[in-house]
């Protein structure tokens, strides 16, 4: 039913289907049920390529069922129609990452970086890829300023200490796990 909705004439009704559609794909998102996500999401972004969340969705579906070739080609389909999507960015450096692919991955976070300059987020996923990459003195860098502006994330601080002990600094890891230890905080390295 729904594939002759399209190819019909669109009519205000067709929208309410459409909607109502992509409501019952982001349930299954939100359910767990990737797989069928990605059929919806496929079918909307089939009909309608330049819908603000079909491929965006679609790309996301994909990365968590690890079909990362498939997820990047969603996400530069919605790059065409939205290309300063932060969200799509970074989904895309993700996929790479994922792949392997550490050099398109920092491209993707760095050109997001751009974007967001004060993206917490971004930046974390650039040290991570750095780290990956065996760029362990320049995301040591990003990691200390993202420890000065947030003290307090565990992530961070994992981060910091893994990143330390790869460069063979182990008493400076040794406080940071001290540190952590005396204000509380569970290491979940």
């Amino acid at each position: 039913m729904f594939n002759n909705l399209f190819k019909r004439k669109k009519s205000k009704q067709d929208e309410k289907t459409l909607e109502n559609y992509l409501l019952d794909a982001i349930d299954h998102f939100e359910s767990g049920n990737f797989l069928e996500a990605a059929d919806q999401f496929t079918l909307i972004a089939q009909s309608y390529p330049s819908h603000p969340l079909a491929n965006l969705m679609l790309g996301r579906a994909y990365i968590h069922e690890k079909k990362y070739d498939h997820a990047i080609d969603a996400f530069f389909e919605h790059l065409k129609s939205a290309p300063n999507s932060l969200e799509a960015l970074i989904n895309l450096g993700l996929a790479y990452y994922e792949c392997g692919e550490l050099g398109l991955a920092l491209e993707r976070f760095e050109q997001a970086l751009k974007l967001h300059s004060n993206s917490i987020m971004v930046r974390e996923n650039i040290a991570i890829t750095k780290l990956a990459s065996g760029e362990l003195n320049s995301a040591l860098d990003i990691l200390v300023s993202l420890h000065e502006e947030n003290p307090d994330d565990m992530t961070i601080i994992e981060l910091l200490i893994l990143t330390y002990g790869k460069l063979g600094k182990w008493d400076t890891a040794k406080r940071y796990i001290a540190k952590m230890k005396n204000s509380g905080l569970a290491l979940g390295l």
